[in-house]
């Protein structure tokens, strides 16, 4: 108890509360641990990786609203052009399916089990756009985006850039660049 009523006598004189802050400063600066090491932060770029016949791309991550599987039942849309597939209900809203291969370069999308629809955003509404073939994602850094090397004069309109991943080019497809395309707006025949 005397140190309580040390402390006591020291925090009733103005000098003695400016002391004991100053002892607890000093101690806390001798257990401090230093600041974490700087790291330079980078900017990453998010994209789904997939393919259109033997063609590989990318579209932002930020663009897909969804990824569905190849929906179990389509309604048919009467006098659209062939490369609307139908009208799929999922949970409620009635989204638009388009073969992107079909459309971009006049084949059918084979489906298979890594067949997906990318769900993207087009004026108010969703639109989907069946791919052959979804890989994943990935992550780039900002700065390793580049110029299109070389990409089918079908894709050129819906390509900017690129990133490059071990040696292997992944054009960035933009869907926004799609659902500005008046061809692609208007789906009647």
């Amino acid at each position: 108890m005397p140190n309580d009523a040390m402390q006591q006598s020291v925090i009733e004189s103005p000098q003695g509360v400016v002391q004991l802050l100053a002892s607890l400063e000093q101690r806390s600066r001798d257990n401090a641990k230093g600041l974490p090491q700087q790291e330079l932060i980078q900017s990453y770029w998010e994209g789904v990786m997939f393919y259109v016949g033997d063609s590989r791309f990318i579209a932002p991550l930020s663009s897909v609203k969804e990824i569905l599987n190849y929906p179990s039942a389509l309604t048919p849309v009467p006098g659209s052009k062939p490369w609307m597939m139908g009208v799929a209900n999922v949970r409620g809203t009635l989204i638009p399916v388009i073969d992107l291969q079909l459309f971009l370069i006049g084949e059918k999308t084979r489906r298979t089990r890594r067949s997906r629809v990318l769900v993207f955003t087009i004026g108010s509404g969703l639109s989907g756009v069946l791919v052959g073939e979804m890989v994943g994602m990935r992550h780039f850094t900002r700065e390793t985006a580049k110029e299109v090397q070389m990409v089918s004069e079908n894709f050129t309109k819906y390509v900017q850039f690129e990133f490059d991943q071990d040696g292997m080019a992944w054009p960035v497809f933009s869907l926004q660049a799609l659902a500005d395309d008046p061809v692609f707006q208007i789906a009647a025949t």
